[in-house]
């Protein structure tokens, strides 16, 4: 897979980073680096911050307070309580929605190794061919869709 921004010419600067931060996501299961987004795209790190804070308007992508990646949705770069196992690699989403999602925009099979939020109970979900598998359960969304961006990270 093609990792290397400049090769794709016809896309906007942003759409052009965007693509290779998902290819990254997906190839190596974890958040490129600003460092990697700057060698990958041949760009200033402004112009990559600034790429960056348009891709944020969207609310799929978060940036930490250090200016690097926490979620390019439904990635996390940061280790959550949400991992995906999908074939041999793990990755990470950021709540369960977020979780379940990895698996239907890679189109694979998973597993998520989740727990309960209130008392911390194990709850494994596979996904095999798209669809959830066995255990019945209830996501529990605290706060309405309409606040959700308004503190992501407590959302």
């Amino acid at each position: 897979m093609n990792l290397d921004v400049r090769r794709d010419e016809r896309a906007k600067p942003d759409s052009s980073l965007r693509l290779f931060i998902y290819r990254h996501f997906i190839r190596k299961c974890k958040a490129p680096s600003i460092a990697e987004m700057v060698k990958g795209a041949g760009w200033s790190r402004k112009q990559v911050d600034t790429a960056l804070r348009r891709l944020c308007e969207s609310h799929a992508f978060v940036l930490q307070e250090n200016g690097e990646l926490w979620r390019a949705a439904p990635f996390s770069a940061v280790p959550t309580a949400f991992p995906v196992k999908v074939g041999n690699r793990s990755c990470y989403g950021n709540c369960i929605w977020d979780a379940l999602g990895i698996p239907a925009m890679l189109a694979q099979d998973a597993r998520i190794d989740a727990s309960c939020g209130c008392c911390n109970l194990e709850m494994t979900l596979n996904v095999n061919r798209g669809r959830l598998q066995g255990a019945r359960g209830i996501i529990h969304i605290a706060v309405p869709a309409r606040d959700w961006y308004k503190d992501i990270v407590f959302t």
